[in-house]
């Protein structure tokens, strides 16, 4: 067929113009088209007077290991990417944090509307921009911190129709098509919208000359022949979310690369929308797959497991204000410009701060420190010991204080998949004074 190796049929050539025995692997195509890959064992056949008179071959059909072996390889590499962007994005929530924080703390102090308070409000602006692209980093690595409930896909998808109508072009369609009842699925509402945000988006820019989106939801069982032939897929029962187009479609070569951070095929993509989908839905529990024929259309396919749980009513939001306090605040960190900017705001708002850059160096000043210490505030990923290890040496000394941590990225030590432990309260970086302030005072009058 077409997609046979011309290079590989040349070996078999020359290995029987000279009777060599041969074990290859070829792309081969049925009299209905269809291609499979095959294994094939060539053997020469020597007669009584050690001349070779045939062969023997056995062509075994291997389309399925070799599936399972690209979907392998595929995972292991996402997986390290991922460790590698997740790393990345801790270092950078920690130059961002300073940058962002120290040009807050400026802002403050520049008369509005002159040049220089203009031009450190672009060097804001050009933070928050950053720590935008961290937090897809985060997703695609799996090292966001998640707040599951039990969702109603049917109701969010609803809630979300005007917003994504608002985001594609006036000449796309949206179609949809709800299953009822659908079981609900455990999950991180916003991250969930993000999926289905940027699975639409993507869409509608697959068709420039305008077409239809088509969102559906179902319940599939996947059986144990499906979990058997896709890596990393347990069978069992899921809510499966479909976004289709009816666009340009991409060929093989692109959509096996579909899902890697960086890449994309539009001229002004950042080519992390699709790999934060990726690592939300993997997050989740989840598997994504993409089907796509040029000149035809591509349909990603989103499963979540299903749970026999009702839905969670929708969280109030909650009203706080961010008040100033007397406090005092042990405040642990080891790069030198987040702890800065973190005693800095504390300070302004009329904590006592006591600054350390590990856990030794912290204890030694809770030790010195007569007076009560109030809250604990740790960076979680320290030198030598870890936020969770230092917290609780600290508390054996002092069991009436607060703990609150701080993270770039999650962390074993105090999450689980995810998923906060029970108890645990965390501030993400890159963080604002007002957020710092608000959790600060929320966890001191907890």
């Amino acid at each position: 067929g077409p997609g046979t190796s011309p290079e590989t049929l040349r070996r078999v050539q020359e290995s029987v113009s000279v009777w060599e025995p041969l074990r290859i692997e070829l792309l081969l195509t049925t009299r209905g088209g269809r291609e499979f890959w095959a294994e094939l064992d060539w053997t020469p056949i020597a007669d009584a007077n050690g001349a070779f008179t045939q062969w023997v071959v056995i062509l075994r059909d291997i389309s399925d290991r070799r599936l399972l072996e690209e979907q392998l390889y595929h995972a292991q590499k996402m997986d390290a990417v991922g460790r590698l962007a997740g790393g990345v994005a801790h270092d950078f929530n920690n130059l961002l944090t300073a940058i962002s924080g120290f040009s807050e703390l400026l802002l403050d102090e520049l008369a509005e509307g002159s040049e220089p308070h203009g031009e450190v409000l672009q060097i804001k602006a050009a933070a928050d921009r950053a720590a935008g692209l961290t937090r897809q980093l985060l997703a695609f690595s799996r090292k966001q911190i998640m707040r599951p409930m039990h969702i109603d896909l049917n109701a969010l998808l609803i809630d979300m129709e005007r917003l994504m109508r608002r985001v594609i072009s006036a000449d796309v369609m949206i179609r949809t098509a709800f299953e009822e009842p659908l079981p609900s699925i455990y999950a991180d509402p916003l991250q969930i919208e993000q999926v289905l945000l940027n699975l639409v988006v993507n869409a509608s820019e697959a068709m420039p000359n305008g077409g239809t989106v088509t969102i559906e939801t179902g319940t599939v069982t996947l059986g144990d022949a499906y979990a058997a032939r896709h890596h990393g897929v347990d069978a069992g029962r899921y809510v499966c979310l479909v976004v289709a187009d009816t666009g340009e479609g991409v060929d093989r070569q692109t959509r096996e690369r579909m899902f890697e951070p960086f890449f994309t095929t539009k001229a002004r993509g950042s080519g992390l929308g699709l790999s934060t989908v990726y690592g939300i839905v993997k997050q989740s529990a989840g598997h994504v797959w993409v089907y796509s024929e040029v000149g035809v259309g591509t349909t990603f396919k989103v499963y979540l497991p299903a749970s026999d749980a009702p839905a969670d009513p929708a969280p109030e939001p909650a009203v706080l204000e961010t008040r100033s306090g007397t406090e005092t605040i042990l405040l642990v960190e080891d790069e030198t410009a987040v702890r800065d900017v973190a005693r800095f705001m504390l300070q302004r708002r009329g904590y006592t701060v006591l600054a350390a850059a590990d856990g030794d160096q912290a204890m030694r000043l809770a030790n010195r420190h007569a007076g009560p210490i109030h809250l604990l505030l740790t960076d979680v990923v320290l030198p030598r010991a870890n936020g969770r290890r230092v917290a609780e040496r600290f508390l054996m000394t002092r069991p009436d204080a607060k703990v609150l941590y701080m993270s770039g990225y999650t962390e074993d030590s105090v999450v689980n998949q995810g998923v906060l432990d029970e108890g645990i309260r965390l501030l993400e970086k890159p963080f604002s004074e007002s957020a710092l302030a608000l959790r600060v005072r929320e966890v001191l009058d907890s």
